[in-house]
Protein backbone atom coordinates (compact mmCIF):
# COMPACT_ATOMS: atom_id res chain seq x y z
CA UNK A 1 0.00 0.00 0.00
CA UNK A 2 1.35 3.33 -1.33
CA UNK A 3 2.10 5.97 1.41
CA UNK A 4 0.09 9.20 0.99
CA UNK A 5 2.17 12.51 0.57
CA UNK A 6 1.55 14.95 3.07
CA UNK A 7 0.52 18.13 1.37
CA UNK A 8 0.95 21.90 2.48
CA UNK A 9 -2.77 21.80 2.37
CA UNK A 10 -2.68 18.83 5.45
CA UNK A 11 -0.43 21.11 7.03
CA UNK A 12 -2.85 23.91 6.96
CA UNK A 13 -5.51 22.23 7.32
CA UNK A 14 -3.94 20.17 11.12
CA UNK A 15 -2.63 23.52 12.21
CA UNK A 16 -5.85 25.54 11.61
CA UNK A 17 -4.34 28.02 9.57
CA UNK A 18 -4.64 29.26 5.80
CA UNK A 19 -2.28 27.14 2.89
CA UNK A 20 -0.56 30.97 2.55
CA UNK A 21 0.33 31.10 6.06
CA UNK A 22 1.90 27.85 5.94
CA UNK A 23 3.90 28.93 3.01
CA UNK A 24 5.03 32.07 4.66
CA UNK A 25 6.70 29.82 7.85
CA UNK A 26 7.79 26.76 5.79
CA UNK A 27 10.05 29.83 3.36
CA UNK A 28 10.86 31.84 5.93
CA UNK A 29 14.89 32.07 6.30
CA UNK A 30 15.89 31.83 10.06
CA UNK A 31 17.79 35.20 11.42
CA UNK A 32 20.59 35.46 13.22
CA UNK A 33 18.94 35.58 16.75
CA UNK A 34 16.96 32.10 15.46
CA UNK A 35 13.91 33.72 14.83
CA UNK A 36 12.27 33.09 11.31
CA UNK A 37 12.05 36.23 9.38
CA UNK A 38 8.50 35.71 8.47
CA UNK A 39 5.65 38.14 8.94
CA UNK A 40 3.79 35.68 11.19
CA UNK A 41 3.15 35.58 15.10
CA UNK A 42 6.10 33.14 17.13
CA UNK A 43 3.85 31.52 18.42
CA UNK A 44 2.23 30.48 15.09
CA UNK A 45 4.66 29.63 13.22
CA UNK A 46 6.22 27.30 16.13
CA UNK A 47 2.86 25.62 16.08
CA UNK A 48 2.38 25.44 12.27
CA UNK A 49 6.32 23.47 12.31
CA UNK A 50 5.25 21.12 14.96
CA UNK A 51 2.83 20.12 12.83
CA UNK A 52 4.59 19.79 9.87
CA UNK A 53 7.32 18.04 11.50
CA UNK A 54 4.39 15.24 13.27
CA UNK A 55 2.86 14.64 9.93
CA UNK A 56 6.68 14.28 7.96
CA UNK A 57 6.00 17.17 5.65
CA UNK A 58 8.63 18.09 3.40
CA UNK A 59 8.89 20.96 1.21
CA UNK A 60 8.65 20.77 -2.30
CA UNK A 61 11.92 22.65 -3.70
CA UNK A 62 11.48 21.95 -6.91
CA UNK A 63 7.55 23.40 -7.52
CA UNK A 64 8.94 26.30 -5.44
CA UNK A 65 11.42 27.13 -7.95
CA UNK A 66 9.18 26.10 -10.98
CA UNK A 67 6.29 28.99 -9.47
CA UNK A 68 8.62 31.60 -8.72
CA UNK A 69 11.28 30.71 -11.69
CA UNK A 70 14.46 30.90 -9.52
CA UNK A 71 15.65 27.88 -7.36
CA UNK A 72 19.12 29.53 -6.71
CA UNK A 73 21.11 26.33 -7.56
CA UNK A 74 23.95 26.42 -9.91
CA UNK A 75 26.20 23.17 -10.70
CA UNK A 76 30.00 22.25 -10.85
CA UNK A 77 30.87 19.89 -13.25
CA UNK A 78 34.69 18.49 -13.76
CA UNK A 79 36.96 16.18 -14.27
CA UNK A 80 36.94 14.13 -11.00
CA UNK A 81 35.89 15.42 -7.76
CA UNK A 82 38.61 13.77 -5.67
CA UNK A 83 41.30 15.35 -7.81
CA UNK A 84 42.74 17.60 -4.97
CA UNK A 85 42.96 20.78 -7.44
CA UNK A 86 39.15 20.45 -7.58
CA UNK A 87 38.01 19.30 -4.63
CA UNK A 88 39.51 23.04 -3.21
CA UNK A 89 37.87 24.58 -5.87
CA UNK A 90 34.52 22.89 -5.09
CA UNK A 91 35.21 23.79 -1.28
CA UNK A 92 35.65 27.26 -1.92
CA UNK A 93 33.26 27.60 -4.27
CA UNK A 94 30.51 26.36 -2.07
CA UNK A 95 31.29 28.66 0.70
CA UNK A 96 30.96 31.70 -1.55
CA UNK A 97 27.77 30.44 -3.35
CA UNK A 98 26.42 29.46 0.28
CA UNK A 99 26.56 32.96 1.50
CA UNK A 100 25.15 34.76 -1.51
CA UNK A 101 22.20 31.93 -1.10
CA UNK A 102 22.74 29.40 -4.06
CA UNK A 103 23.11 25.72 -3.94
CA UNK A 104 25.78 23.91 -5.63
CA UNK A 105 25.44 20.53 -7.02
CA UNK A 106 28.50 18.65 -7.73
CA UNK A 107 29.15 15.81 -10.51
CA UNK A 108 32.78 14.15 -12.02
CA UNK A 109 32.68 13.99 -15.77
CA UNK A 110 35.59 11.51 -15.68
CA UNK A 111 37.16 13.08 -18.93
CA UNK A 112 33.69 11.68 -20.81
CA UNK A 113 32.07 13.66 -23.09
CA UNK A 114 28.83 11.62 -22.96
CA UNK A 115 29.34 11.28 -19.03
CA UNK A 116 29.11 15.24 -19.09
CA UNK A 117 26.05 15.14 -21.61
CA UNK A 118 24.16 12.89 -19.26
CA UNK A 119 25.18 15.04 -16.42
CA UNK A 120 24.23 18.66 -17.88
CA UNK A 121 20.77 16.76 -18.81
CA UNK A 122 20.32 15.35 -15.66
CA UNK A 123 21.39 18.84 -13.84
CA UNK A 124 19.09 20.94 -15.86
CA UNK A 125 16.09 18.74 -14.77
CA UNK A 126 16.67 20.09 -11.18
CA UNK A 127 16.02 23.67 -12.59
CA UNK A 128 19.99 24.47 -12.07
CA UNK A 129 20.28 28.17 -12.85
CA UNK A 130 24.07 27.64 -14.31
CA UNK A 131 26.68 25.71 -14.57
CA UNK A 132 30.68 26.51 -14.09
CA UNK A 133 32.47 23.32 -16.42
CA UNK A 134 35.81 22.08 -16.73
CA UNK A 135 35.64 20.91 -19.96
CA UNK A 136 36.51 17.47 -21.86
CA UNK A 137 37.61 16.65 -24.99
CA UNK A 138 35.02 16.33 -27.31
CA UNK A 139 32.57 18.58 -25.30
CA UNK A 140 31.92 20.85 -27.39
CA UNK A 141 27.92 19.71 -28.76
CA UNK A 142 26.76 18.81 -25.35
CA UNK A 143 27.84 22.37 -24.11
CA UNK A 144 26.22 24.18 -27.41
CA UNK A 145 23.00 22.25 -26.17
CA UNK A 146 23.11 23.70 -22.70
CA UNK A 147 23.76 26.86 -24.32
CA UNK A 148 20.53 26.29 -26.64
CA UNK A 149 18.49 26.19 -23.61
CA UNK A 150 20.05 29.25 -22.56
CA UNK A 151 21.43 28.10 -19.28
CA UNK A 152 24.56 30.65 -18.20
CA UNK A 153 27.94 28.54 -18.75
CA UNK A 154 31.41 29.49 -17.09
CA UNK A 155 34.32 27.86 -17.84
CA UNK A 156 37.21 27.13 -15.57
CA UNK A 157 40.45 25.34 -15.90
CA UNK A 158 40.22 24.54 -19.94
CA UNK A 159 38.94 26.40 -22.64
CA UNK A 160 37.23 25.71 -25.68
CA UNK A 161 35.80 27.47 -28.93
CA UNK A 162 32.80 29.63 -28.69
CA UNK A 163 31.38 33.52 -27.71
CA UNK A 164 28.69 32.52 -25.42
CA UNK A 165 30.56 31.26 -22.61
CA UNK A 166 32.06 32.67 -19.40
CA UNK A 167 35.80 32.24 -18.55
CA UNK A 168 38.12 31.94 -15.45
CA UNK A 169 40.83 30.95 -17.26
CA UNK A 170 44.53 30.50 -15.02
CA UNK A 171 47.51 32.10 -17.61
CA UNK A 172 49.28 28.63 -18.38
CA UNK A 173 51.46 29.65 -20.70
CA UNK A 174 52.77 32.31 -18.46
CA UNK A 175 53.30 30.18 -16.00
CA UNK A 176 55.32 27.29 -17.99
CA UNK A 177 57.75 30.25 -18.98
CA UNK A 178 57.99 30.99 -15.62
CA UNK A 179 58.60 27.98 -14.63
CA UNK A 180 61.47 27.50 -17.39
CA UNK A 181 63.11 30.74 -16.97
CA UNK A 182 63.64 29.85 -13.36
CA UNK A 183 65.62 27.21 -14.00
CA UNK A 184 67.11 28.81 -17.10
CA UNK A 185 68.39 31.38 -14.99
CA UNK A 186 70.30 29.28 -12.59
CA UNK A 187 72.49 28.63 -15.29
CA UNK A 188 70.77 25.19 -16.08
CA UNK A 189 70.54 24.53 -19.86
CA UNK A 190 69.29 20.51 -20.39
CA UNK A 191 65.74 21.71 -18.82
CA UNK A 192 62.77 19.09 -20.31
CA UNK A 193 59.05 18.40 -19.62
CA UNK A 194 56.80 15.65 -18.32
CA UNK A 195 53.44 15.98 -19.77
CA UNK A 196 50.26 13.51 -20.42
CA UNK A 197 49.67 11.86 -24.12
CA UNK A 198 46.31 13.12 -24.10
CA UNK A 199 45.34 16.62 -25.41
CA UNK A 200 44.28 18.94 -22.67
CA UNK A 201 44.53 22.44 -23.29
CA UNK A 202 46.18 23.42 -19.95
CA UNK A 203 49.07 21.35 -20.38
CA UNK A 204 49.03 22.27 -24.01
CA UNK A 205 49.41 25.66 -22.91
CA UNK A 206 52.18 25.26 -20.21
CA UNK A 207 54.42 23.12 -23.02
CA UNK A 208 53.95 26.05 -25.14
CA UNK A 209 55.42 28.39 -22.03
CA UNK A 210 58.05 25.44 -21.72
CA UNK A 211 59.12 25.94 -25.10
CA UNK A 212 58.86 29.43 -25.61
CA UNK A 213 61.16 30.28 -22.80
CA UNK A 214 63.97 27.70 -24.22
CA UNK A 215 63.53 29.47 -27.29
CA UNK A 216 64.08 32.91 -25.76
CA UNK A 217 66.94 31.32 -24.27
CA UNK A 218 68.47 29.94 -27.36
CA UNK A 219 68.28 26.17 -26.09
CA UNK A 220 66.04 24.89 -29.01
CA UNK A 221 68.17 21.31 -29.45
CA UNK A 222 67.65 21.26 -25.58
CA UNK A 223 63.49 20.72 -25.99
CA UNK A 224 62.29 17.74 -25.00
CA UNK A 225 58.75 16.96 -23.82
CA UNK A 226 58.21 13.49 -22.88
CA UNK A 227 54.10 12.27 -22.98
CA UNK A 228 52.86 9.56 -20.38
CA UNK A 229 49.76 7.87 -20.70
CA UNK A 230 46.95 9.47 -18.82
CA UNK A 231 46.55 6.24 -16.67
CA UNK A 232 48.44 6.71 -13.26
CA UNK A 233 49.91 2.87 -13.22
CA UNK A 234 51.13 3.22 -16.70
CA UNK A 235 52.43 6.57 -16.23
CA UNK A 236 53.93 5.51 -13.09
CA UNK A 237 56.11 3.06 -15.14
CA UNK A 238 56.26 5.32 -18.01
CA UNK A 239 58.35 7.83 -15.82
CA UNK A 240 60.49 5.20 -14.25
CA UNK A 241 61.87 5.22 -17.89
CA UNK A 242 61.53 8.35 -18.98
CA UNK A 243 64.00 9.54 -15.77
CA UNK A 244 66.67 6.60 -16.49
CA UNK A 245 67.04 7.74 -19.47
CA UNK A 246 67.50 11.32 -18.65
CA UNK A 247 69.92 10.63 -15.99
CA UNK A 248 71.78 8.84 -18.53
CA UNK A 249 71.84 11.69 -21.29
CA UNK A 250 72.42 14.49 -18.18
CA UNK A 251 69.35 16.16 -18.03
CA UNK A 252 69.46 18.83 -15.39
CA UNK A 253 65.81 19.72 -14.99
CA UNK A 254 62.76 19.16 -15.62
CA UNK A 255 59.43 21.28 -15.84
CA UNK A 256 56.31 18.92 -14.20
CA UNK A 257 52.93 20.62 -15.02
CA UNK A 258 50.77 19.30 -12.82
CA UNK A 259 50.61 17.16 -9.24
CA UNK A 260 50.04 13.90 -10.44
CA UNK A 261 53.23 14.38 -13.06
CA UNK A 262 55.39 15.72 -10.50
CA UNK A 263 54.10 12.25 -8.16
CA UNK A 264 55.52 10.34 -10.88
CA UNK A 265 58.56 11.83 -11.40
CA UNK A 266 59.25 11.83 -7.52
CA UNK A 267 58.48 8.33 -7.19
CA UNK A 268 60.74 7.63 -10.81
CA UNK A 269 63.61 9.51 -8.38
CA UNK A 270 63.40 7.62 -5.65
CA UNK A 271 63.41 4.53 -7.26
CA UNK A 272 66.53 5.47 -9.57
CA UNK A 273 68.57 7.49 -6.92
CA UNK A 274 68.32 10.54 -8.24
CA UNK A 275 68.84 13.21 -6.10
CA UNK A 276 66.73 16.94 -6.29
CA UNK A 277 68.22 19.11 -6.56
CA UNK A 278 71.96 17.83 -7.37
CA UNK A 279 71.23 15.30 -9.53
CA UNK A 280 67.83 16.78 -11.38
CA UNK A 281 66.82 19.95 -10.30
CA UNK A 282 62.32 19.98 -10.53
CA UNK A 283 60.13 22.75 -10.89
CA UNK A 284 56.80 21.05 -9.53
CA UNK A 285 52.79 22.46 -10.18
CA UNK A 286 50.22 22.51 -7.33
CA UNK A 287 50.73 22.23 -3.72
CA UNK A 288 51.65 19.47 -1.74
CA UNK A 289 53.46 18.97 2.05
CA UNK A 290 55.83 16.66 -0.31
CA UNK A 291 57.49 19.91 -2.12
CA UNK A 292 57.35 22.07 1.57
CA UNK A 293 58.67 19.59 3.87
CA UNK A 294 61.82 18.14 1.47
CA UNK A 295 65.00 19.65 2.07
CA UNK A 296 65.77 21.71 -0.21
CA UNK A 297 62.33 22.87 -0.73
CA UNK A 298 61.31 21.77 -4.48
CA UNK A 299 60.15 24.54 -6.44
CA UNK A 300 56.57 24.90 -6.93
CA UNK A 301 53.36 26.23 -9.09
CA UNK A 302 50.43 27.39 -7.36
CA UNK A 303 47.56 28.22 -8.77
CA UNK A 304 44.76 30.57 -7.10
CA UNK A 305 42.37 28.03 -6.76
CA UNK A 306 40.34 30.27 -4.03
CA UNK A 307 40.24 33.38 -6.96
CA UNK A 308 38.86 30.61 -9.56
CA UNK A 309 36.12 29.78 -7.32
CA UNK A 310 34.94 33.15 -6.43
CA UNK A 311 35.35 34.66 -9.58
CA UNK A 312 33.37 32.21 -11.11
CA UNK A 313 30.62 32.07 -8.77
CA UNK A 314 30.72 35.81 -9.59
CA UNK A 315 31.06 36.01 -12.69
CA UNK A 316 28.19 33.27 -13.19
CA UNK A 317 25.98 34.96 -10.73
CA UNK A 318 25.94 38.05 -12.91
CA UNK A 319 25.34 36.18 -16.05
CA UNK A 320 22.07 34.68 -14.37
CA UNK A 321 20.71 38.08 -13.02
CA UNK A 322 21.71 39.66 -15.79
CA UNK A 323 23.98 42.04 -14.46
CA UNK A 324 27.20 43.27 -16.87
CA UNK A 325 29.60 41.31 -16.17
CA UNK A 326 33.44 40.62 -17.61
CA UNK A 327 33.01 37.39 -19.24
CA UNK A 328 36.82 36.49 -19.98
CA UNK A 329 39.07 36.64 -16.58
CA UNK A 330 42.66 35.41 -16.91
CA UNK A 331 44.40 34.79 -13.38
CA UNK A 332 48.16 34.01 -12.15
CA UNK A 333 49.72 31.87 -11.24
CA UNK A 334 52.57 32.08 -8.18
CA UNK A 335 56.15 30.80 -8.13
CA UNK A 336 56.77 29.20 -4.27
CA UNK A 337 60.41 28.90 -3.05
CA UNK A 338 60.73 28.48 0.44
CA UNK A 339 58.46 26.26 2.81
CA UNK A 340 58.33 25.39 6.54
CA UNK A 341 60.50 22.00 7.53
CA UNK A 342 60.04 21.95 11.72
CA UNK A 343 59.96 25.68 12.59
CA UNK A 344 62.71 26.57 10.45
CA UNK A 345 61.81 28.65 7.36
CA UNK A 346 63.68 26.78 4.55
CA UNK A 347 64.41 27.93 1.14
CA UNK A 348 65.23 26.20 -2.08
CA UNK A 349 68.42 26.01 -3.13
CA UNK A 350 67.81 26.61 -6.94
Amino acid sequence: MAIKKVTIRDVAREAGVSVTLVSFVMNAKVGKDGRLDCPVNPKTAARVLEVAKRLGYRKNNAAASLRSGRSHTIALLIPDIANPFYSDICRYLENVAYKAGYTVLFASSDESWQKLGNLIDTVIGYNVEGLIVAPCAGCEPVLDKALGYNIPIVLIDRNIPGDGYGRVLVNNLEAGKQATNFLIEKGLRKVEMLTYSNVITTLSEREYGYMEAMREASLEDEIRVHPVDYDAEKARAEAISVFKDAKERGVEAFFLPTKALSMYALNAANQLGIRIPDDIAFVCYDESDIFDIHSPVIPHIIQPLQGIAEQSFNMLQGMIEGTPVDKNLSLSSKLVLSGNVGSHRTPSSL
